[in-house]
């Protein structure tokens, strides 16, 4: 399996969540408006049988339509109600027997559409839906309300009989069918849409958690392969002591040296991994004082000089930083030993370490030259990494580990500044640090 694998299965993941997510989202709320718009349409429909009803029971007029023939004039007058109803209202009047006995109103196609209705005393004043057919086969749909008209109805049709009101509601379902049909694609349309912000944000936010976990995977393969290569010489060369039991120490000096030389670079290693761990978990604190800048360079930077004349090379140091300013001692100082360490281990014996500092205002600019072999171009974008080395050996001649730069690089920005890496003419390399004091 790739290594990619776990970052994938948890993308996929995460985007499946958010498909099901969006999609009972979508769904719900395709319900609620659906259920809404249906409970509109037939609460409409009953409204329309209630009003149907007291037109019955009070023999009131039926509304009249005024025609386009007309042009303005006065609207003909309603003739007396016998039975007419609004427009896609029928009323079938049956007597005690279930005999209709408005038949001649209905017309010979209405009247053979009800013909097969039915009287059901049961079902008075209690609202249904039913289905009919039409002589030429196709089905109608209506609501219906049955009442029963007292005798004291002043309509002689209607009183002392039962009224069913039917209201056709084909062009209603048409309507619910219709709106079903575009809300389902609309929903799915949104549903799409949706599915592709859903792909680009999860891969938006898992993209930095990849990285950081990519980061922190290979920050502990590194450590390992860090901590392992100096416990594997001080094992071998406690090992090789001990097949000579015999010996004095004096005989002995070149592994005691090598252990010991290794015992030092795991210390270092272990706590500048122990730094940039707590400088990820936020616990160092940042404790910024006043500092007389020139005598405190001066200090920090004299005993290099001693090492660098030892190793026959030249250290010199331009200190134009005069006055005072705030910042954390401590790591300034870890963040100038880290640049002196790299300058004077890359120069070459009779090379020269030029340390120059300046104050422009509030800014302060520390410069650390070197005449070393210098850095590439594609090794500049990535000396700040943890781990990364210029130097690819990883050996103990150089006694790097990776971490220094990245170290330095975390300790300017805490001082909401930059540092930068360029060419020294004709060799070397200069970094380049500025912070605001």
């Amino acid at each position: 399996m790739k290594k990619s694998d776990p970052q994938q299965k948890q993308q996929l993941s995460l985007f499946l969540k958010e498909l099901v997510g969006f999609a009972l989202l979508f769904a719900v709320l395709g319900l609620v408006v659906f259920f809404f718009f249906h409970q509109s349409i037939y609460k409409n429909i009953d409204q329309g049988l209630v009003t149907q009803k007291q037109n019955v029971l009070s023999n009131r007029k039926a509304p009249q339509f005024r025609t386009g023939g007309n042009n303005g004039q006065t609207p003909v007058p309603a003739k007396p109600n016998n039975g007419d109803t609004p427009f896609r209202t029928n009323i079938l009047v049956f007597n005690k027997k279930g005999q209709i006995i408005n038949a001649q109103m209905l017309g010979n196609r209405i009247y053979n559409l009800f013909i097969n209705t039915e009287l059901e005393k049961s079902e008075v004043n209690k609202v249904r839906e039913v289905t009919l057919m039409s002589t030429d086969n196709t089905l109608h749909y209506f609501r219906t309300l049955l009442i029963k008209v007292p005798k004291s109805n002043s309509n002689p049709i209607y009183a002392g009989n039962y009224v069913l009101i039917l209201e056709n509601i084909d062009t209603d379902l048409m309507a619910v069918n219709s709106f079903k049909r575009s809300l389902l694609i609309t929903l799915f349309f949104f549903w799409i849409v949706a599915i592709a912000i859903a792909y680009f944000l999860s891969r938006s936010s898992m993209r930095p958690i990849m990285q950081a976990w990519k980061r922190q995977r290979q920050f502990s393969a590194n450590a390992a392969h860090e901590l392992r290569t100096p416990l594997t010489v001080i094992q071998n060369q406690m090992e090789y002591m001990l097949t000579k039991p015999k010996t004095k120490v004096i005989d002995q000096v070149d592994p005691i040296s090598t252990s010991l030389d290794e015992v030092r670079h795991l210390q270092t290693l272990t706590n500048r991994l122990l730094m940039l761990a707590r400088s990820d978990s936020g616990t160092i604190e940042i404790n910024k004082q006043e500092v007389d800048l020139k005598p405190w360079f001066s200090q920090i930077l004299k005993p290099y000089d001693d090492i660098a004349a030892s190793q026959h090379k030249s250290m010199v140091t331009v200190l134009k930083a005069v006055g005072k300013g705030h910042l954390d001692k401590d790591l300034i100082r870890q963040l100038l030993i880290i640049l002196l360490d790299n300058a004077i281990k890359y120069t070459p014996a009779g090379g020269t370490v030029t340390v120059v500092t300046s104050l422009n205002r509030d800014r302060l600019t520390i410069e650390v030259r070197d005449t070393g072999t210098g850095i590439s171009d594609a090794d500049k974008k990535r000396i700040f990494e943890r781990f990364y080395r210029s130097d690819k050996s990883r050996n103990s001649k150089t006694g790097g580990n990776g971490l220094g730069l990245a170290i330095a690089k975390w300790i300017v920005q805490q001082h909401a500044g930059t540092i930068t890496v360029k060419d020294n003419h004709p060799k070397g390399t200069v970094f380049d640090v500025m912070f605001k004091l």
